[in-house]
C-alpha cells in the first residue's frame, strides 16, 4: 500500500534523475516538478514510472508557498517527501517511512541527512536533520526562507526524530567541484543576504565570525576523516558564510558596481583636475 508522494524539483537532471525515480517509485508516486529542462529529464522520468510536471515560470524558487501550492494539487497521498535530485534513500528508511505513513500518531518526521562532497562516499562531510517527510497540510510554507522547509503547524508530540544512523539517513550526494561550488554558493549567498535584509537583519562582524566558525565546526567534525578533501570542504563552507554577510553589508550600505564606479569617478576627476590646473600655470 502506498501513502507517500515524493516531490522532486529538477532542471536538466538527466544524469541523476533516473537514480531518484528508480530509488523511490516502488514506495509511492514520484512527482517531478521541472523548470523547463532541455535535456532528457522528462523522457527518463516517464520511462521509469515517474510523473513529469512543468512548473510555471512565475515560480522562481522551489522552497516557496507558490511552489507548495502548485505541487499540492497533484499530490494524491497523505504524506509528502520533499526531496532533491541528489538524494538517495536506503531501503530501511523507505520501509520506515511506509510504516509511518500508515499510522496516526506522528505528522512530522525529522530525517537524518548525510552529505557527501567531492566524490568521497566513505565518510559524510556533514550529518544533520531535515524535516523533509511530513503529513499533507501540516506544514506552512508562507514566508518560507531560502532552503527552508516551512513551519510545522502541529504539536511537539506529533514530531518524530529518526535515529542518527546511516540506514535511516537521506544520502545527499552534493555534486560540486570548486568552480560549481563557488558560483552556486555565491548565488545562494545573494538570495540569503537579500532575505536577511528584507527581514531587517543587520550586519554584525561578530555574527559573521560566529557563523563562519560554526560552519567550520559543523563540517570539519565529520569531514576531517576525508583528509585534504574534508579540510577544503569545511573552508569552502566558511567562505560561503563570509559571502552571505559580505553581501548583507553591501545591501545595507548601498554598495554595488554603480556606486563604486561613482566613487572612483570622483577620485579620477580630482587627479585630472590637478593635471589640468598644473598645465594652466
Amino acid at each position: 500500500m502506498h501513502n507517500i508522494s515524493f516531490v522532486i524539483i529538477t532542471k536538466n537532471e538527466e544524469k541523476r534523475i533516473g537514480y531518484v525515480v528508480r530509488n523511490l517509485v516502488k514506495y509511492g508516486e514520484v512527482l517531478v516538478f521541472d523548470d523547463y529542462s532541455t535535456d532528457k529529464t522528462q523522457e527518463i522520468v516517464e520511462s521509469l514510472g515517474g510523473i513529469f510536471i512543468t512548473r510555471p515560470t512565475t515560480i522562481k524558487q522551489p522552497d516557496t508557498i507558490e511552489m507548495y501550492t502548485f505541487a499540492r494539487q497533484y499530490i494524491k497521498n497523505d504524506w509528502i517527501f520533499w526531496g532533491c535530485s541528489d538524494h538517495q534513500l536506503p531501503v530501511e528508511l523507505l520501509e520506515k517511512m511506509r510504516e509511518i505513513s500508515l499510522q496516526n500518531k506522528y505528522k512530522y518526521v525529522q530525517v537524518p541527512i548525510f552529505t557527501y562532497l567531492f566524490g568521497d562516499t566513505k565518510n559524510p562531510a556533514h550529518k544533520g536533520y531535515n524535516a523533509r517527510f511530513f503529513k499533507k497540510d501540516c506544514v506552512d510554507f508562507v514566508n518560507n526562507y531560502f532552503h527552508g522547509l516551512g513551519k510545522f503547524t502541529g504539536s511537539p508530540d506529533e514530531i518524530l526524530f529518526l535515529p542518527m544512523n546511516e540506514k535511516y539517513a537521506i544520502h545527499h550526494y552534493s555534486l560540486y567541484d570548486l568552480h560549481k561550488f563557488v558560483s552556486k554558493h555565491l548565488a545562494y549567498a545573494e538570495i540569503e543576504a537579500q532575505e536577511k535584509f528584507e527581514r531587517n537583519k543587520k550586519f554584525s562582524i561578530f555574527l559573521m565570525l560566529g557563523a563562519m566558525l560554526r560552519y567550520f565546526v559543523l563540517f570539519y567534525k565529520y569531514s576531517f576523516r576525508n583528509g585534504v578533501i574534508g579540510l577544503n570542504a569545511a573552508l569552502l563552507y566558511v567562505f560561503f558564510r563570509l559571502m552571505v554577510y559580505a553581501k548583507l553589508y553591501e545591501l545595507e550600505n548601498g554598495i554595488n558596481l554603480d556606486s563604486i564606479e561613482a566613487e572612483f569617478a570622483k577620485s579620477k576627476e580630482e587627479i585630472i583636475k590637478k593635471i589640468e590646473n598644473t598645465n594652466k600655470l
